[in-house]
């Protein structure tokens, strides 16, 4: 084969892999657009069914416990704290598990229980644990352990640097209203950007990557409930099949295809809004993603079976299109670096730059689309959306290359058996009000 036509092969095999994905994500943004009214007939049926049985709508307050497992997180944890016990919603425990902290957490925690119980009467219900691992036991059995000391039937897990929108709870348990309802994800944003381009470039990245969910939860197929803020029937899930596998360092990633592969529904809450700390730093970016890749492969390795099931407990969207299309992403993430380069090296020489053309295009029409039709966003951040992309778009070539540095070394680490640590970072806190 000659130079030329290796070239040709290549530059095709690129259109056809990108052509593949841009499909894939017209179709979420179709369905995405879509949730609103979807999530409004849901509402309106689970109403319909309540007043049918009770002849009213019934006021629906369950005792929701508030898990915040903790390994040296004294920068923000207070914020974190703080932001719960000033939720507009009552009937809340909050659990904070400190897991062999060697810096001053259990002082700081220590001191605002004691400040909490002396201002606070009547207020919601606060208890603190330590555990002393050396080295910490992980954040699995931090969680589980806050779980065994709860009460509540709804539980909500949270990061120790996530804060939560003051109306995030109430908001929450009006999905629980549904009895189907076993598992709830909210919506996380970045909320340490600092001015500089790595937090924005984070931020960007989960607002869309949010907005992307809207699609998975129309078909029924929402499968990763992260650890910033994900909600939990106890009945429905940790009574029904067990508590957080403490042996996976991605317990969340676990727990979702766990749900899932018992045939449980989900939904993604769009309004529970809550912010979290990005990673300060590209080192510190490409460690996450690295766990959150070699996560989704052991998970995916041990839930193998979901992929083209045929068993009726099973999605049908998720084991047929949504699953099968994550890890053919992947592979087309491994050849991205070379694709784009003789992408870019023939439209330089050719003089033909459609390809580049039709990409930014794509990226526009998604700013364009998540501006319009995103939720909880001012009209201002609308504007200022629109406004970013000819100047950001390229922010998410740099995310693919990130995300190709983790690859590699997530692969690396499944062909040698290594297994993952809990991820630490330099922490900044976050700087939402």
């Amino acid at each position: 084969m000659t130079n030329a036509a290796l070239f040709s092969f290549f530059r095709d095999m690129t259109i056809l892999l990108a052509t593949t994905m841009l499909v894939k994500y017209f179709v979420f943004l179709m369905l995405s657009a879509y949730f609103p009214v979807r999530e409004q007939l849901r509402r309106r049926r689970v109403l319909r069914r309540e007043i049918k049985k009770n002849g009213f709508i019934e006021p629906y307050q369950p005792l929701v416990t508030v898990i915040i497992p903790a390994w040296n997180e004294a920068v923000g944890i207070l914020r974190t704290i703080k932001s719960i016990i000033a939720n507009d919603y009552n009937k809340i425990e909050l659990v904070v598990v400190n897991d062999g902290s060697t810096d001053d957490s259990r002082e700081l925690v220590d001191a605002y229980i004691e400040e909490y119980k002396t201002t606070h009467k009547r207020g919601k219900e606060l208890q603190y644990f330590r555990q002393y691992y050396i080295p910490n036991g992980g954040k699995g059995r931090a969680l589980n352990q806050g779980i065994k000391k709860s009460k509540g039937e709804i539980i909500l897990t949270m990061d120790a640097d996530s804060v939560l929108a003051p109306d995030a709870i109430s908001k929450l348990i009006e999905y629980f209203r549904d009895e189907r309802i076993a598992a709830v994800v909210g919506q996380v944003r970045v909320g340490n950007t600092n001015g500089r381009l790595i937090g924005r470039m984070q931020q960007l990245e989960y607002l869309f990557g949010f907005y992307f969910k809207r699609a998975h939860c129309v078909m029924g197929a929402e499968y990763i409930y992260g650890g910033a803020c994900a909600a939990f029937r106890r009945s429905a899930t940790f009574d029904y099949f067990g508590l957080f596998d403490e042996k996976n360092k991605t317990e969340d990633i676990e727990m979702s295809m766990r749900s899932k592969f018992h045939g449980l529904r989900s939904l993604y809450a769009e309004d529970v809004i809550c912010y979290t700390e990005g990673a300060s730093n590209y080192w510190g970016l490409i460690n996450q993603r690295l766990r959150w890749k070699k996560g989704r492969f052991d998970t995916f390795l041990a839930y193998r079976r979901m992929f083209f099931s045929l068993d009726r407990r099973h999605n049908k969207p998720l084991s047929w299109f949504i699953l099968p299309y994550s890890m053919f992403s992947e592979l087309q993430l491994l050849l991205e670096p070379i694709g784009a380069t003789l992408l870019i090296t023939y439209s330089l020489l050719s003089g033909e730059f459609v390809s580049i053309a039709m990409s930014m295009l794509f990226v526009g029409i998604s700013y364009l689309v998540v501006a319009l039709f995103g939720v909880s966003l001012s009209w201002k951040e609308r504007l200022q959306l629109i406004a970013l992309w000819p100047f950001t778009w390229l922010l998410f070539y740099i995310v693919v290359w990130i995300e190709f540095h983790a690859l590699l070394r997530s692969v690396h680490m499944v062909l040698r058996g290594d297994a993952l640590e809990w991820q630490h970072w330099q922490r900044e806190g976050v700087e939402v009000s």
